[in-house]
């Protein structure tokens, strides 16, 4: 015969080395989705550009009363991570408390989270509740509003600082700005009067 020929297979490997193989990749793709999924609200914080929905418009300054208006407000989650909130879940004393001002006042923001997740914070100038346009898109806050962003969040028992002067009467509404996080339950609004006369002083939301 010219050649020889193998009637019996050439393994290139053994067995064992293959299962420990397959041992090895199925343990990165359990780690890799234990990590993928433990920080599924830090994944989704940032949408995509096209996504972004109306940015609220920024008005001409206006002058300032004096007053202060100090508002403390804390992140909280229900435990099933479904309903979320400022300060109180639903049906709890000081949920989302509504805020009183005039044209001019000085807002002061002083926030943290008390939750488990990341959050972000801002003033926006959206649609009435309920509106097709209300219900829809991710609003970018008033310049000077915001506290964190969906992008770099604020970690668990993180705080933050932010105030807002309102130009203009009407309602306007303090969120977390990370999205779908308004939708469960993240909003209060701040209703807005005429201008009052000048005065300094420091007020709790009611």
């Amino acid at each position: 015969m010219s050649h020889t020929e193998h009637v019996e297979p050439i393994f290139r490997t053994s067995p064992e080395r293959t299962a420990k193989m397959m041992a090895i990749v199925l343990g990165i793709c359990v780690v890799g989705g234990a990590i993928f999924f433990g920080m599924w609200d830090y994944w989704i914080s940032a949408p995509p550009t096209a996504g972004k929905g109306p940015v609220s418009e920024v008005k001409a300054p206006v002058a300032a009363t004096g007053k202060e208006i100090s508002v403390s407000l804390a992140f909280v989650e229900s435990s099933d991570f479904r309903t979320l909130a400022f300060n109180a879940l639903p049906g709890e004393d000081g949920n989302n408390p509504e805020i009183q001002a005039s044209v001019g006042d000085k807002i002061v923001f002083n926030v943290v989270n008390n939750g488990k997740s990341f959050h972000a914070f801002g003033v926006i100038d959206i649609p009435e509740e309920g509106s097709a346009e209300f219900e829809h898109g991710t609003y970018i806050p008033f310049p000077g509003s915001e506290i964190a962003s969906p992008s770099n969040p604020l970690k668990p028992s993180q705080s933050g600082q932010s105030e807002f002067i309102p130009a203009e009467e009407g309602t306007y509404y303090y969120i977390c700005t990370v999205p779908g996080h308004r939708e469960q339950g993240m909003q209060g609004k701040i209703i807005v009067g005429p201008k009052q006369s000048s005065e300094t002083q420091t007020v709790q939301p009611t």
